[in-house]
């Protein structure tokens, strides 16, 4: 390993609170030196593990025999370093410039395929040994210094500089760094050996994050041979928290699709010219349901003997009690629990919810297999995390309108299990609805049919399962809400011990594990049928058109792009730089195979305008209060939202395209195009746009344009209604004008900005901080690809305050940079 460090931390952590004694194993931790090839120490017997970078990954196409355990970091923070007044504002002023980097390093492919991405190579840079000491950048030693985010700029902000990044991460290679790897010789020999080094490594890194101010401390004491402050330890600690956990927030994570996408990247860049089999680079056997217990933990089970649950006898997918038996989605998951603990985990039967809550306020039952925390459980139980996140759904009859907000159906009847978490809530959110308690879903939903109730609200799984199965032409899902049931374990509040237990086995469930469960139970066809009493046809065949267009569409582009990417990749390696940039960027996408899931996010907005709309003409016709000037507007918004709808369709193709058209765009007219198609949207939330419009005109590709407005507009809509302002104004504010050579837009709100901790990981694929049904965090990524591949432009976020009316506010900024004369990619 590198200099001792936090980066080390999960090592170290491992090694001092016996992790690997626990498991029979004596760990020896190397350290290194200038002249030591980490790889070949592995390759030769030296070490039997070694962390390295991404360029493992070139090694193993070259033929080295090694395979990859696991990745700490998911994001690399590797940089180049460079002081604020070095002059070296762009890559290309590296040329002729000094650099600090080890002979490992050099090697390192995230370095190499941001420099080459501008044309210089390590054969342009006056290389020199690596000091680790930031001293020599402030005495003029060297201009460069391959360094890390999470340690040296702060080292340089201690001694009052300030840095210069250059972030592989900003220029579009974002791969995984400190993986931990060994030979395939060595794994296929020592199976059991991998498995408990990985396991006990991996616990370290968890204690590591888990307990940051006791291990800074550690390293502070023990592992310092850099004398480094306390304070600079704990700010490598908390920036590397921002880099390691994945998306499920586990740490190790390595996945074939991400590194088939940095694969595509090396063999772009001419670093990759083999075949890879990724089967035999990844290494698996060692990823079980192997959980670590501390001995108290395992005398606890042993002592235990048994888990007795509670369910609810009558949920399906969800769970169910049949002869006897618990069935279900949860009981699948609990059936993971029980072995990976191996304790039984005891049904205790029971007829209604409501006795099953019964029953854990009296201590009957350890825990509760799948529930919500509610204020009110709060006193009697403790909740593991969340493993079911699910939205949750208004089912009506088929001839009712389709809604987004319960506030529209005012006084109406709307039946709920009783005792359910969301019951407890939606009760105290809409104190004028009429809820009726019901038994189980089965009796809301034939209250439904028989027209005692308008409606029965559940969740979508259970709803949809029951629709399906019972109730096909009579019910259907007429609305999903911003509402979402996280279900997790309920454990006991007197049992600590056990609640430390389930969780641990909770967060080992892999993820093809939750997707098997899945598709075992679920299989809804969720209708937002709208009936009105005019338009019904064309919109009926306009709606069925798009999705068996988008499936058709999506296979025959996924196919050919597939197909002829690869093809393409070959042969266009040594072509000129930017187009190597957008074969990156294609390579990706062809991989994704989401395109449908993004299409489908593009067009949400616009069938949402088509629904609002025929559901008010048909409302206001009923009430014969439905206008002329009403009806062709919302005629008017039907027809731009189905026309963009169509020009979405081309925008995708147009994007794996190189041949552009530039249109003459007013600027003024193309954002109020814009918000013309989320003007229903945001009026429903009560969401009020201030406007600075310069009237200009400018040339640039206008489609894409809209695009991306129109995924930072609904962007900031989702955030202002997660912020829950209710009783302040909801404001988005859009300022557009030109400066200097640029066309500069810029979209603020006041939702309260962004966290900190994802600000830097919103334009990231996949990223997303919503539930896998509401969105699939490509909308930004694909707006920044718009924005700075065919736009030629930038594309940033950051928190900020703005003032209007005398009122100060806080919330996010989307600033936009396009050049006044744009040319096309």
């Amino acid at each position: 390993m590198w200099l001792d460090q936090f980066e080390f931390a999960g090592f170290y952590v491992a090694l001092e609170k016996g992790f690997y004694k626990d498991v029979g194993l004596e760990v020896e931790l190397k350290k290194y030196d200038p002249s030591m090839n980490i790889l070949e120490e592995v390759l030769n017997k030296n070490a039997d593990f070694g962390t390295s970078s991404s360029s493992l990954i070139v090694d193993k196409s070259n033929g080295k025999d090694i395979v990859l355990l696991g990745s700490i970091f998911q994001s690399s923070p590797l940089i180049l370093l460079a002081l604020e007044n070095s002059n070296i504002n762009y890559i290309e002023d590296m040329k002729n410039k000094s650099l600090m980097i080890t002979q490992e390093q050099q090697k390192f492919a995230t370095f190499k395929s941001m420099i080459n991405s501008k044309g210089v190579k390590i054969d342009d840079l006056k290389v020199l040994e690596h000091s680790f000491n930031v001293d020599d950048l402030i005495n003029k030693k060297t201009d460069l210094m391959l360094a890390y985010i999470t340690n040296e700029p702060f080292l340089l902000e201690e001694k009052g500089y300030k840095s210069k990044i250059f972030n592989p991460k900003d220029y579009g290679f974002d791969f995984y760094e400190e993986i931990i790897f060994t030979s395939k010789e060595f794994a296929l020999n020592n199976p059991k050996l991998v498995k408990d080094f990985y396991n006990a490594t991996i616990r370290g890194w968890e204690y590591a994050f888990e307990n940051i101010d006791e291990v800074a401390k550690l390293v502070y004491e023990k592992y310092n041979p850099q004398n480094k402050t306390i304070e600079s330890l704990l700010f490598e600690a908390n920036e590397m928290k921002k880099l390691v956990y994945d998306k499920h927030g586990k740490i190790g994570t390595i996945t074939p699709e991400r590194i088939n996408l940095i694969i595509n990247t090396y063999r772009v860049m001419g670093l990759i010219k083999n075949h890879i089999d990724i089967d035999d680079l990844i290494y698996t056997e060692h990823l079980d349901n192997t959980i670590y217990l501390s001995n108290e933990e395992k005398k606890y089970l042993k002592e235990k003997k048994k888990i007795s649950v509670c369910v609810d006898p009558n949920w399906m997918p969800l769970e169910k009690i049949e002869n006897g038996k618990h069935i279900g989605i949860s009981a699948d998951y609990l059936k993971i629990v029980e072995n990976t603990i191996e304790t039984p985990i005891v049904l205790v039967p029971t007829k209604t919810w409501s006795e099953s809550i019964q029953k854990g306020k009296n201590k009957e039952c350890d825990i509760f297999s799948l529930v919500m925390s509610t204020p009110q459980r709060e006193t009697y139980l403790n909740f593991t995390k969340s493993y079911l996140e699910i939205p949750l759904v208004l089912a009506s009859k088929v001839d009712a309108p389709f809604i987004n907000d319960l506030s529209h159906i005012k006084n109406k009847k709307l039946a709920i299990v009783k005792d359910y978490a969301y019951a407890e809530l939606l009760k105290i959110k809409f104190p004028d609805i009429n809820f009726i308690d019901v038994l189980n879903v089965q009796e809301g939903l034939t209250l439904v049919e028989k027209d005692k109730v308008y409606g029965f609200i559940g969740s979508l799984l259970t709803v949809g399962y029951q629709i399906q199965n019972n109730y096909i032409g009579q019910l259907k899902i007429s609305a999903k809400f911003d509402e979402t049931l996280n279900l997790a374990i309920g454990v006991r509040n007197d049992d600590l011990t056990l609640l430390t237990i389930l969780n641990k086995a909770i967060l080992n469930i892999n993820e093809q594990q939750k997707q098997e469960i899945i598709n075992k139970w679920v299989s809804i066809n969720v209708q937002k049928e709208i009936n009105y009493t005019f338009l019904n046809k064309i919109l009926v065949t306009l709606l069925i058109f798009i999705v068996i267009f988008v499936l058709i569409y999506r296979q025959y582009l996924l196919k050919k792009l597939n197909k002829e990417l690869l093809e393409k990749v070959a042969v266009e390696i040594n072509k000129n730089e930017e187009k190597n940039r957008i074969l990156i960027q294609q390579s990706r996408m062809a991989s994704m195979g989401e395109m449908l899931e993004n299409i489908a996010h593009q067009w949400r907005q616009p069938l949402s305008t088509i629904s609002v709309c025929a559901s008010g003409m048909e409302i206001k016709k009923e009430l014969e209060q439905l206008s002329d000037e009403e009806f062709f507007q919302s005629i008017k918004h039907i027809k731009q939202s189905t026309t963009y709808l169509s020009n979405t369709i081309d925008d995708f193709r147009n994007f794996f395209n190189e041949e552009k058209t530039i249109n003459k765009i007013n600027l003024k007219e193309l954002i109020n195009r814009t918000l013309d198609l989320v003007s229903p949207s945001f009026n429903t939330h009560n969401i009020k746009v201030i406007k600075e419009i310069e009237n200009i005109h400018f040339l640039s590709l206008e489609n894409e344009l809209v695009q991306v407005l129109m995924n930072i507009l609904v962007n900031s809509k989702d955030a202002l209604k997660l912020s829950k302002k209710i009783d302040e104004d909801r404001i988005i504010f859009i300022n557009a004008q030109k400066r200097e050579n640029k066309i500069v837009i810029e979209v603020k709100d006041n939702a309260n900005g962004i966290d900190e901790k994802i600000i830097d990981k919103i334009f990231e694929p996949y990223f997303t901080t919503k539930h896998q049904f509401n969105g699939t965090g490509i909308g930004l990524y694909m707006s920044k690809l718009l924005v700075e591949k065919h736009l030629k432009g930038s594309l940033k976020a950051s928190n900020t305050s703005f003032e209007l009316n005398k009122n100060r506010y806080k919330g996010a900024i989307f600033t936009i940079d396009i050049p006044f004369e744009n040319e096309v990619v």
